[in-house]
């Protein structure tokens, strides 16, 4: 079961027709492709970031502060990182835009989290 976070923007005329849905946990795109990953999401100054400190390992590397295994083990911590924090990232992401928490909702996938998302939403008589 997954659990997805539900973001809507109050104040839009279509607000609860339109919500933002954000998985909780890992992030695995975001562990794979650090840089392109942030640069999709348009989350720049993450971008900015994630570029700095990669281009910091990479630095020392040459500076000989850490040999080949050990930037690999640091690179790997660094991406792990990047996957654990890259959900709640996007989630500060909408809350900057006016973005509110919504709702949680759960399902086996994104399509099932949102049927009973708008279930609920659509009859909250039936879940009181």
């Amino acid at each position: 079961m997954k659990i997805y976070t539900v973001h809507i923007k109050p104040g839009m005329e279509q607000a609860m027709q339109k919500p933002v849905f954000v998985r909780e946990g890992f992030n695995f795109y975001a562990f794979f492709f650090v840089l392109l990953w942030a640069l999709y999401q348009r989350l720049w100054m993450v971008a900015l970031l994630l570029a700095a400190c990669n281009a910091l390992l990479l630095f020392m590397f040459k500076d000989h502060v850490f040999n080949l295994a050990s930037l690999g083990a640091l690179n790997l911590g660094f991406h792990f990182l990047v996957g654990c924090w890259a959900n709640d990232w996007l989630r500060a992401r909408l809350a900057r835009r006016g973005y509110i928490l919504a709702d949680i909702s759960a399902g086996d996938n994104r399509l099932r989290a949102e049927q009973r998302y708008f279930e609920r939403s659509l009859n909250p008589a039936a879940y009181a």
